[in-house]
C-alpha cells in the first residue's frame, strides 16, 4: 500500500536543519548548504554499530549510492552512539567497514543533527531514521527507523512501500 511514516510526517516539506557536529570519517565533509549550491538531493541515514537494522539496510543505501551518485544522490551515514563504548571512531569505522558503506560517514557525538531532526522528539521508536532533502533544501521523505530495504524485516510489506516511495521521489527529483 502507500507509504506514510508512522512518526515524522510532519517534517515533509519543512526545511531540512544543517549537519553540525558532525566529525567526518570517510567521504565528507558534506554540507546540505553545499549540496544545495551543486543541484544535489541528499539521503540521510542515522546509524548505529549495534544496529541490526542497520546492518541490513546497508546494502540498500549502497545501491542507492551506486544507482544515483552519478545522477545528483549523496548518500550520508551519520553515526549516533549510545554507549561509551560506541563513541569509539575506530569502533565505528570497523563497523561502517564491516558493513560495507561505500558512502559518507560521519560521527555525531553530541546528537546535535540527530536532534535537530527530531529523534526523541518527533521519533519515539527508533533513532535510525533515513530522510531525503531535495536541492532545494526541503525534507521530502522519510523513514521513520528500523530497517529499511526491499523485503526487509517483520514487517516487509511496509519496508517495500517505503523502497517504492523513495525510487518514486528519486524519480521525480533526480
Amino acid at each position: 500500500g502507500e507509504w506514510t511514516p508512522r512518526e515524522g510526517a510532519e517534517l515533509i516539506g519543512s526545511e531540512a536543519p544543517e549537519l553540525e557536529g558532525i566529525e567526518w570519517l570517510s567521504g565528507g565533509p558534506v554540507s546540505l548548504a553545499k549540496a544545495q549550491e551543486d543541484g544535489k538531493a541528499v539521503l540521510m541515514r542515522f546509524w548505529l554499530t549495534e544496529c541490526p537494522y542497520c546492518t541490513a539496510t546497508a546494502p540498500a543505501l549502497n545501491e542507492m549510492h551506486e544507482r544515483y551518485g552519478e545522477r545528483g544522490l549523496t548518500v550520508v551515514g551519520i553515526h549516533h552512539p549510545k554507549s561509551e563504548r560506541a563513541r569509539d571512531h575506530e569502533l565505528v569505522r570497523a563497523a561502517a567497514e564491516r558493513m560495507g558503506l561505500e558512502f559518507a560517514v560521519g560521527v555525531d557525538d553530541q546528537w546535535k543533527t540527530i536532534r535537530a531532526y527530531g529523534v526523541g522528539t518527533a521519533f519515539r521508536n527508533f533513532t535510525s531514521v533515513s530522510f531525503l532533502i531535495d536541492k532545494a533544501g526541503a525534507i521530502r521523505w522519510v523513514h521513520d527507523g528500523g530497517e529499511f530495504h526491499r523485503g526487509g524485516g517483520q514487517d516487509h510489506q511496509r519496508c517495500n512501500a517505503a523502497f517504492e516511495s523513495l525510487l518514486g521521489e528519486l524519480g521525480s527529483l533526480l
